[in-house]
C-alpha cells in the first residue's frame, strides 16, 4: 500500500494522495489497526522524497515506498505532547557526526520498523530530523503500552543512548525539523482522517444490518420505526460528509494547495467527531448486543474516540483552522 502514494520517480506506482488515502478507508472498515500499518512508513517516506539527497532516497527511500523497509516516527516525548518547543531530545555534532540523547514516547513499531525519523534539538531554539537504523545499540525500545484501541501498532517508548549518527542521516538542515514535522503531518492527518471514515462507515453498516435483522412483532426494527431510520439517517450524512472532506483535503495534498494545512485540521476535526458520534449511535441501535463482544461495535466505539485525543488533540486543530482563517481574512479582506 505505501507505493499508492508516491510517483514512479520515487518508486511508486504513480498513483496519488487521493488513491491513497481511498485505499487506507477501505482497509479501515474492515480493521482500522490494519490501515494504520503503512501509516508511519508511508510518512517517513514522504519526508525523504520532499527534503532527503539523493543518497538518502537510494538508501531507505524506495524500500519504504515499496514495502520492503518499514518506518516509525518518534517524534513525541513523555512531557511534550505536540508541542516541539519541549522537545529534550539533543543532538550533538561530534566530529562528523552527530550524537543524540533522549527518551521518546508512542511511537509505533518502534521494535519492528527498520528505520526511525527521529526530532531531536540541534540548538537551544532549533529542531534537526535524523534518519535512525533502529538496529544501532543506542536505539533502545521499550515495552509495548497497553492500549484502549490499536494496540496492534507496537506502540512503544524509546530511549536514545549515545546514539552515534554520521552526518549522512541528517534530513534536510540541521534547523528544519519543525518544517519538516509540518510538512509531513499535514498529510498524517489527512490519512487519520480517512481511517475515521473507515471506522465510521463499519459502525453504520452494522448497525443497519442490525436494524434490518433484528425483529419486533415479526417486523425488522429498521422498517418499523421512525426514530431507527432517523439515527441512521444522521450516522450516513456525517460519514458522507466527513468522506467527501477527506478527499478535498486529499486533493490539497496532490496539489500542494497552500491551503492544506487549514484543511487537514478541519478533516481531523470533522472525521474524529464523526468516528465517535457515529459509533455512538450505532450501540443505540444495536442495544445491549452492540456492547458485547460478539459484535464489532465495542472495538469500533474504543477506536473512534482514537483520533480526538491522539496525534494531535482536537482541540489543537481548532486553533490551527481558527488561525488560518484569521490570517487569510487578514490578508485578503475575505474567506475562501
Amino acid at each position: 500500500m505505501p507505493s499508492l502514494a508516491f510517483s514512479e520517480e520515487d518508486g511508486g506506482i504513480g498513483g496519488s494522495y487521493l488513491t491513497y488515502v481511498t485505499g487506507v478507508e477501505e482497509v479501515a472498515v474492515a480493521g482500522a489497526v490494519a490501515a494504520l500499518y503503512p501509516g508511519p512508513t508511508v510518512q517517513v517516506a514522504g519526508a525523504i522524497s520532499r527534503f532527503g539527497t539523493e543518497e538518502q532516497k537510494k538508501q531507505w527511500g524506495r524500500d519504504l515506498v515499496a514495502g520492503r523497509a518499514m518506518g516509525a516516527w518518534s517524534f513525541t516525548e513523555p512531557q511534550t505532547g505536540s508541542d516541539p518547543r519541549q522537545i529534550t531530545t539533543t543532538a550533538v555534532r561530534d566530529g562528523s557526526g552527530w550524537v543524540l540523547n533522549g527518551a521518546k514516547m508512542f511511537t509505533s513499531f518502534a521494535a519492528y520498523a527498520d528505520v526511525a525519523l527521529v526530532f531531536a534539538r540541534t540548538t537551544p531554539d532549533r529542531l534537526g530530523a535524523f534518519l535512525v537504523p533502529t538496529s544501532e545499540p543506542g536505539w533502545q525500545p521499550g515495552a509495548p503500552i497497553k492500549m484502549l484501541a490499536f494496540g496492534g501498532q507496537g506502540t512503544a517508548p524509546v530511549t536514545l543512548h549515545d546514539l552515534r549518527l554520521p552526518e549522512s542521516a541528517l534530513l534536510g538542515e540541521p534547523d528544519q525539523g519543525f518544517a519538516i514535522m509540518v510538512a509531513t503531518e499535514a498529510e498524517a492527518k489527512v490519512r487519520a482522517g480517512a481511517i475515521c471514515v473507515g471506522i465510521g462507515r463499519r459502525a453504520l453498516e452494522e448497525a443497519v444490518r442490525y436494524a434490518s435483522e433484528r425483529l419486533h412483532r415479526g417486523d425488522p426494527i429498521g422498517a418499523k420505526f421512525p426514530t431507527v431510520q432517523s439515527t441512521l439517517g444522521e450516522m450516513s450524512a456525517a460519514v458522507d460528509a466527513a468522506r467527501a472532506l477527506v478527499r478535498l483535503a486529499a486533493t490539497a495534498v496532490d496539489r500542494r494547495d497552500p491551503a492544506v494545512s487549514r484543511l487537514a485540521a478541519s478533516t481531523r476535526i470533522v472525521a474524529a467527531r464523526m468516528a465517535r458520534e457515529v459509533t455512538g449511535l450505532a450501540l443505540e441501535v444495536c442495544g445491549a448486543y452492540g456492547w458485547t463482544q460478539e459484535m464489532v461495535l465495542e472495538r469500533l466505539y474504543r477506536e473512534g474516540k482514537f483520533y480526538e485525543v491522539g496525534q494531535g488533540v482536537i482541540e489543537l486543530q481548532r486553533v490551527i483552522v481558527g488561525k488560518r482563517r484569521l490570517e487569510e481574512f487578514r490578508t485578503t479582506g475575505r474567506l475562501a
